[in-house]
């Protein structure tokens, strides 16, 4: 194996590359860029936009059904299959959708497309990062969720303009088209750990994994470390994350989902309104690697509960309606986009570490999921109670308080086996 090895190598640098496309898909395909394919989509069908949206509820619902199978899939298969082929399926269910001709088919297709993009980021593509990048996963997470806020920045922007040209049946096919060409390449080229390539985790060398890193599980280490489904469903720390990260994503996507009718609320303008979303991926993309390293540097349970305390602030700040303190909070808003996505995966990594994290994953993230899909009933709810988003940012702020709470219990590197052997070591 290496001699001498650092940074992340050839083989990681593709790994995170790809995880970056993903992140730019889901949020093309599942998130931002649904303000305008839902439109475009009820359009042809010839049915009003709120029955689509109406629609991308119940199929996130059910996606999680989806990540469920694909986390028990995960163990048995492998996070190379898992991942590659959920991207597969997700960009096919992507076409599918933009080409449905009833509401009932779409909704079909959409369940596929929220459960194969989320299975292969969270599912997948956690695992894997989780394998090769141990001690590193922070760093790679905060590259790999840029991918994110160029979705944000660049997908609504072109998707409209390729809808405009040739109508959504005919545009899907580009980028869903691209997202399944990526799907093959990464099946090709990635691999579940970095032994099969011949390389140790982290890219170190030979003489460092030895010290400070635990035998890996193709040198005879149980595969599942000593998980089974029942014992994690008895162990603290999994709630202790899975809520944690849970309600962070439900909070994120609530915010941001929402965001260009929350500011035209206050009173912006509707391109202005939709111009602050590209604002907010500026500072999205330019902090998703500088929280990675942080929480390299720091561990993820410091960073999640800082991170906390500025989404918190963000949102009271939004909640006030006051132009100068809601700038403040769309510029606090945009610093933590990126954030919780990289949480999913580092925070449970961290404590749980790279040893049976495919057992643990199958476990934590569909609860993460349900979690988080909650997001479109808080809004739908409390918009319909109150008239107003103002509400729904308030009872984000509670539930970021929340989050932080549980963070503060987490304990780092608890199970994790790699950093116990450092220390024994």
């Amino acid at each position: 194996m290496n001699k001498e090895k650092n940074g992340f190598g050839g083989y990681g640098w593709f790994l995170i590359i790809f995880g970056l496309f993903i992140f730019y898909f889901n949020v093309g395909f599942n998130a931002d860029g649904s303000n305008v394919f839902a439109p475009a989509v009820a359009a042809s069908i010839g049915v009003e936009s709120g029955v689509i949206l109406s629609m991308n509820s119940i199929a996130g619902i059910i996606g999680v059904l989806i990540s469920i199978f694909a986390g028990q899939l995960n163990r048995r298969i492998g996070s190379r299959l898992v991942c590659g082929s959920m991207l597969f399926i997700g960009g096919l269910a992507y076409i599918a959708a933009a080409n449905a001709t009833s509401v009932a088919v779409y909704t079909i297709a959409m369940c596929f497309s929220f459960g194969g993009m989320n299975s292969a980021m969270f599912v997948g593509f956690g695992s894997l990062a989780a394998n090769w990048f141990p001690k590193k996963m922070g760093a790679v997470m905060g590259i790999a969720t840029m991918g994110a806020g160029l979705g944000t920045m660049t997908y609504v922007a072109v998707f409209t303009k390729l809808i405009g040209a040739m109508g959504v049946k005919t545009a899907s096919i580009f980028p869903a088209g691209l997202c399944i060409i990526i799907a093959v390449i990464g099946l090709i080229i990635t691999r579940n750990s970095p032994a099969e390539r011949g390389l140790n985790p982290d890219n170190v060398s030979d003489e460092v994994f030895k010290n400070e890193y635990a035998a890996a599980p193709e040198e005879g280490e149980d595969p599942t470390g000593g998980w089974t489904i029942a014992k994690l469903f008895k162990t603290k720390e999994v709630w202790l994350c899975a809520v944690c990260c849970g309600l962070l994503m439900l909070c994120q996507v609530g915010i941001m989902s929402q965001l260009v009718v929350r500011n035209m609320e206050v009173g912006f303008s509707p391109s202005t309104a939709v111009l602050l979303m590209s604002f907010i991926a500026v500072f999205g993309l330019i902090f998703a690697p500088i929280i990675g390293r942080l929480v390299m540097k720091f561990g993820p349970r410091k960073i999640v509960v800082a991170t906390c305390v500025l989404m918190a602030l963000a949102v009271f700040l939004n909640a006030t309606g006051i132009r100068l303190l809601y700038w403040i909070s769309i510029v606090l808003i945009g610093i933590t986009s990126t954030a919780p996505p990289n949480f999913v995966n580092t925070l449970p990594g961290s404590v749980f570490g790279r040893v049976g994290y495919p057992v643990v994953n199958s476990v934590l993230f569909p609860i993460i999921s349900i979690i988080q899909m909650l997001n479109f009933a808080v809004n739908g709810f409390i918009s319909m109670a109150f008239g107003s988003l103002r509400v729904s940012y308030i009872s984000f702020g509670v539930m970021i308080i929340v989050s932080m709470i549980l963070a503060l219990a987490v304990k780092d590197h608890k199970f994790n086996r790699d950093f116990m052997a450092q220390e024994e070591k």
